[in-house]
């Protein structure tokens, strides 16, 4: 038997990047980007993550208290 793979339509292949920053340098990579998708969808996603990380490993602010 012989087969042959072909990949059609290679724009719609979905890839993965896993990227290791600081909180910081994810906050300033938000804060470069443009408010055009993608990158605005990323910027959201960036802002999610934060604010998730925040709320689970930052010290709550006594003075909001």
């Amino acid at each position: 038997m012989k087969a042959r793979f072909m990949i059609e339509k290679p724009d719609d292949i979905e890839c993965t990047m896993k990227i290791t920053m600081t909180v910081k340098e994810w906050v300033e990579l938000r804060d470069q980007l443009n408010s055009k998708w993608p990158s605005a969808r990323l910027g959201q996603a960036i802002t999610s993550v934060v604010t998730e990380a925040r709320k689970t490993y930052y010290a709550p602010d006594k003075s909001a208290i």
